[in-house]
């Protein structure tokens, strides 16, 4: 409990956070399961003009490849309402340089463009993304096939990567060594039920799992998809639609619009002042809250009131993404309450 922690105000907490906060950004940055804020703003675009001669037209084309991944929307690129922010793509530029054999690497003012999106009214999601284990087999001859493992250089497996790039999607496939440890072969894979491979597949660090079965290695291969999702289950055909559906429907659940409300929730659990810097920095981490405060400390659990976008429900699914905060049933007032796992 919070023997001494509960006698301060919650003013003479802020010293102390500053001093865990670099500790707690470690400790949750990593469970966050997040794309880095500049990673989300970055792409490169096939252009064979130098940084300093380039057309409008080219970060113009890096905009919308942006704004693709930090909408949810693939049709974010030709959306007359994200024109102004398409139009003028060239303020937005950071840093630019030529890539060999690549064309122009662009990164923009991720900050900046959020401030846009949210001013007029377009969704926004952050870095706030599951993380999606991948169970994809291809058959390499009548009777035979693999299992596409994480240094795999097929055309496939290229192709999926690329997509999952272009989405923002995090994507992990399993080594050799994991394949082999869990017995799981070509016919392994094929004849193990979903569920099971999606436990597997949680218990090494997915979200999200994402069974496939392709018809080759090429990349146009026909795919079979099954994507796993908390409690979804949905079936998808095509070589890079499994990725693609799974990108939607995460955009569809985390992506945040509308207004800054405010939203109380409460977390239990919080044992000391390294506890209570961790559950901060970790709320002021997501991109869809703009602030944190401390409302209330009583034993060991905090009130926190935070400035949302999204509401509620959105918010819920998000804070128990990592599992470090697990929901519990919510107070008398109907505050959301969540219990913090050690």
């Amino acid at each position: 409990m919070l023997q001494y922690f509960g006698v301060f105000s919650v003013r003479y907490l802020r010293p102390a956070l500053i001093v865990c906060s670099f500790a707690a950004a470690l400790c949750l940055a990593g469970a966050a399961h997040a794309l880095t804020r500049a990673e989300l703003y970055q792409a490169t675009v096939p252009v064979a003009e130098s940084c300093e001669a380039a057309q409008p037209a080219a970060f113009q084309t890096a905009m919308k490849i942006v704004l693709v991944r930090v909408t949810g929307r693939t049709s974010a690129e030709e959306d007359p309402s994200l024109g102004p922010l398409i139009g003028n793509a060239h303020r937005y530029v950071q840093q630019c340089r030529r890539v060999a054999g690549k064309g122009l690497w662009v990164s923009f003012d991720g900050p900046a463009i959020e401030r846009w999106l949210t001013q007029n009214g377009q969704p926004l999601w952050g870095h706030e993304r599951p993380k999606t284990f991948v169970w994809l087999t291809a058959q390499t001859g009548p009777q035979s096939g693999t299992v596409v493992t994480a240094d795999d250089t097929s055309e496939l497996k290229i192709a999926v990567d690329a997509a999952a790039a272009s989405r923002g999607l995090p994507l992990l496939w399993p080594s050799a060594a994991d394949v082999q440890r869990n017995h799981l072969d070509y016919a392994g894979v094929n004849g193990t039920a979903p569920s099971v491979l999606a436990e597997i597949g949680r218990r090494m660090g997915g979200e999200g799992v994402l069974v496939g079965r392709a018809g080759n290695l090429s990349a146009i291969a026909g795919v079979r998809w099954i994507h796993l999702f908390q409690d979804r289950s949905s079936e998808y055909s095509g070589t890079l639609e499994g990725v693609n559906r799974a990108a939607d429907l995460y955009a569809e659940m985390f992506a945040a619009s509308g207004t800054l409300v405010p939203v109380d929730i409460e977390v239990a659990g919080v044992a000391d002042v390294r506890e209570y810097a961790m559950v901060q920095t970790y709320l002021e981490s997501l991109t869809f809250i703009s602030h944190v405060s401390v409302v209330a400390l009583t034993g060991d659990t905090v009130r926190f009131r935070l400035a949302t976008r999204g509401g509620s429900e959105s918010l819920q699914r998000t804070l128990s993404l990592n599992g470090r905060l697990q929901p519990i049933a919510g107070g008398d007032s109907g505050t959301q309450r969540f219990q913090l796992r050690h």
